[in-house]
């Protein structure tokens, strides 16, 4: 409910309706221009609060303001007087001043309030009343006719959605069919050339370049020291890693440019160790029908079975000639 439409015979029980109740009495005292330091909205704000916990409501504060208990009215606010002073001042009389009442004692609200949850009620059963509450709209002939065509259609099995995308075609296809000139010959579509799947050797080329960058000397060497430590690695260390890898598929993207030219020419000598691996991939690449994933595992496997020791690959290399005795430890980035 916003601030305009809260009503001012309700007593405020918690921190949003204050706020909604301050609202609605400074609009009434026609405060809302008012510029306040904090320190005197601090002081409105603990003053109304206590006397909304002693249960007077908006419309209770304007009648307490105005008059006195006895009905005497109050002096109206003078020009320079600040508006806490003011409600201290014009709400002083309402506190009863009998010996035996306490000194926060008050008397009693000039104008009975409620709780919002009464007012929601009363207000509710009065609209019902008067016939003036939220009533159902009616529907027309045609709204009814639009409903049940929905609800036939929803209660309806419908079609996969492929069949669906068909019908959809078709109707727009009969659609287009409407606006040609009669006699004229059907506009001939060329035909949409078929989707590009990806070739053995695209494969083969690529499963060599993933396992040309796991196989690097040094990928390999930082990996194992990890796996041996059982550890992650740290910043500095993950900072060499990153930097292996680019290297090592920097290294397997020229190793594919070697095996291609090789491949031309059938001359293999000046090939480097990257660059005779990606050629064996390639030599290796069939028209079989396996899914990608199981074809760059069946090529990795084949690769590694039939390489020669002097096509080795730099992982077993590196693992035979690392050895306890004349393994050259990895530098330590955090040492250096």
């Amino acid at each position: 409910m916003s601030d305009r439409a809260w009503p001012s015979t309700v007593i405020p029980s918690d921190e949003h309706e204050r706020a909604q109740a301050t609202g609605v009495l400074f609009r009434r005292m026609g405060w809302v221009t008012e510029t306040l330091t904090r320190d005197e909205r601090e002081d409105v704000e603990r003053q109304l609060e206590f006397w909304y916990s002693s249960g007077y409501c908006p419309d209770a504060l304007l009648i307490a303001l105005s008059t006195l208990p006895d009905g005497t009215r109050q002096r109206p606010r003078q020009s320079g007087e600040r508006p806490g002073g003011f409600l201290r001042s014009r709400l002083e009389g309402w506190f009863n001043d009998a010996a035996q009442a306490a000194m926060t004692e008050v008397h009693e609200p000039p104008r009975r309030g409620q709780s919002f949850e009464a007012w929601f009620e009363n207000n509710r059963r009065q609209a019902a009343a008067e016939g003036t509450g939220r009533q159902r709209p009616r529907v027309t002939e045609a709204g009814q006719r639009a409903r049940d065509e929905a609800r036939t259609f929803a209660a309806s099995r419908r079609k996969d959605p492929l069949a669906r995308l068909r019908e959809s075609e078709q109707r727009r296809a009969a659609a287009l069919d409407s606006l040609r000139v009669e006699g004229a010959a059907a506009p001939v579509i060329p035909a949409s050339p078929q989707e590009t799947r990806s070739t053995p050797r695209m494969v083969a080329s690529f499963a060599a370049r993933q396992s040309v960058a796991a196989r690097s000397p040094q990928v390999v060497r930082i990996v194992q020291r990890l796996r041996e430590e059982k550890r992650g690695p740290s910043p500095a260390e993950l900072a060499v890693l990153r930097n292996a890898v680019r290297d090592a598929r920097h290294n397997a993207g020229l190793g594919t440019l070697e095996a291609a030219s090789a491949q031309i020419g059938d001359d293999t000598s000046a090939l480097t160790p990257e660059g005779l691996r990606v050629l064996s991939f390639l030599d290796h690449a069939d028209e079989s029908k396996l899914p990608v994933e199981a074809m760059i595992r069946l090529l990795t496997l084949t690769v590694d079975e039939t390489a020669t020791p002097e096509t080795a690959t730099p992982e077993s290399t590196t693992r035979e000639a690392a050895t306890p005795e004349t393994a050259t430890p990895e530098p330590n980035p955090e040492q250096d």
